[in-house]
């Protein structure tokens, strides 16, 4: 993409015209709002791409505008914040609020540069993604659960269907797939989303920990114990215990288990004294339950308690499609990690990811993208991969010769072929609106900010062609 419109809202003359200079000759139009105000009146006028803010300004404290005003009307991840004054608890506070990245002055224009690069690639990412999605914006919940593909997409409905609702759920998935993250988008869309969120790894615990750890214990209670300690149970109050790997949890715990969700009273080690808690149980597994009932090393009426609600997180060799989209969101969050500028993954090396198994899932493949970013110097090519993802491929990959146009999957045929039809819609709204831009938006039952986002990524121009 080329000319993204990049407002930088400082109210510093010398700033305003080290930047404009800075990111003209980085290949990006940029303009300049002195105060909150003409920030606010700029963006309602037509929306920038990215916003570099100042965090103090004439007329508004940065971070407030930021929360208040500017994420709301561009969204998550479009704004830098940039500060002169700023300490580690600014940064965090403008991060969480939203912003994509927060820059000490005086300005490294390299690492500006790196910044403005990354932001920009996710919102052309999460274009991508909303676009594939069918239109409908992510919350910021289920931006990490990225992916296009059908099981993916039903996956995120559940989701937003079931965490209303204050069930347990129980989520099932190999190693790796991201059923931690699907917990965690269930507690950011719940009514507990201001409560704490818990996870507790069962499976790193021996036995006699397990127990200790989710119920708590009291002082005395066995060799060691020297004070009373609450378990994750009631860390969790008011908010949502993860249980991961749930079925390692010991069988001679599991009744003290199911009396907790039956009662919400929990009960220390070492203590016959009761605690009232209020927390949302939710567990994950990456074995069969329901083999483990029959086994009899897990309890059936626990069982079911726990699987109000089943959801299933697919593994990545059934979603190969996505492979794509999660190799550039990685590239992005990695580039960002390391303070590194990697333009994208060459055809081979692609091919290369999409072309494996992936047993490890999205975990693995994230550790593949990550390490290739560090040995990387530009572009992602096969040998920055580990070796085991070189050799152990479903297929070879093959590297097609020069002359050659690799063939199209049927994916990426239909995604073009529908990208072609809706281009040639929005250019004959347009044409039919003499290239008034609201008024095609009016026609294409769009608002006027998905058609701007359209426009550019078709590369479309803003006013007809001469």
């Amino acid at each position: 993409m080329a000319d993204e419109r990049i407002l930088i809202v400082d109210d510093d003359p010398s700033v305003q015209h080290m930047l404009e200079q800075f990111l003209r000759g980085e290949g990006y139009a940029p303009f300049v709002a002195g105060s909150a105000a003409a920030a606010l009146a700029a963006i309602r006028q037509q929306p920038p791409d990215l916003l570099l803010l100042d965090i103090r300004l004439p007329d508004a404290n940065g971070l407030d505008l930021l929360k208040e005003q500017l994420l709301p009307e561009l969204g998550d991840y479009r704004v830098i914040v940039l500060s002169g004054y700023g300490t580690s608890q600014d940064a965090e506070a403008a991060v969480l609020a939203g912003a994509f990245d927060y820059l000490t002055k005086p300005l490294a224009l390299s690492r500006l540069a790196i910044a403005v690069r990354n932001c920009l690639r996710l919102q052309y990412l999460s274009a991508e993604m909303e676009e594939l999605s069918g239109g409908a914006l992510l919350p910021v919940s289920l931006r990490d659960l990225v992916g296009a593909s059908a099981p993916m997409q039903a996956l995120r409905d559940q989701i937003k269907r079931v965490a209303p609702f204050d069930v347990p759920v129980l989520i099932l998935g190999e190693s790796g797939t991201g059923k931690e993250l699907v917990a965690r988008a269930i507690h950011a869309l719940s009514a507990r989303r201001k409560g704490p969120f818990v996870p507790l790894d069962c499976g790193a615990l021996p036995d006699t920990l397990v127990e200790a750890e989710v119920f708590g214990y009291a002082r005395g209670a066995f060799s060691g114990a020297t004070q009373t300690k609450p378990g994750k149970l009631e860390l969790a109050e008011g908010g949502t215990l993860l249980l991961d790997e749930i079925g390692n949890i010991p069988l001679h715990s599991q009744p003290k288990l199911l009396r907790v969700l039956q009662t919400s009273m929990v009960e220390r080690l070492g203590s016959n004294q009761q605690v009232s808690v209020n927390v949302r149980v939710l567990s994950a597994t990456n074995s069969c339950l329901q083999q483990r009932v029959d086994e009899g090393s897990f309890r059936l009426d626990l069982y079911h308690r726990l699987n109000t609600v089943m959801l299933t997180v697919p593994p990545l060799r059934e979603r190969k499609e996505d492979i794509p989209l999660l190799a550039h969101y990685m590239l992005m969050k990695a580039n960002r990690a390391y303070q590194k500028s990697i333009r994208g993954l060459s055809a081979d090396a692609m091919a290369t990811l999409e072309a494996y198994r992936w047993p490890g899932n999205v975990r693995e493949l994230d550790n593949a993208v990550r390490s290739a970013v560090i040995l990387a110097d530009h572009l992602i090519e096969p040998a920055h991969l580990p070796q085991q993802i070189r050799t152990q491929s479903d297929e070879p990959a093959e590297i097609p010769k020069p002359a050659m146009k690799p063939r199209e999957s049927l994916s990426q045929l239909r995604r073009r072929t529908s990208g072609e039809v809706e281009r040639a819609s929005i250019l004959k709204a347009l044409e039919e609106a003499g290239w008034n831009k609201a008024e095609a938006a009016r026609r294409l039952q769009v608002d006027y900010k998905t058609l701007y986002l359209k426009m550019k990524r078709y590369q479309i121009p803003p006013a007809r062609p001469a």
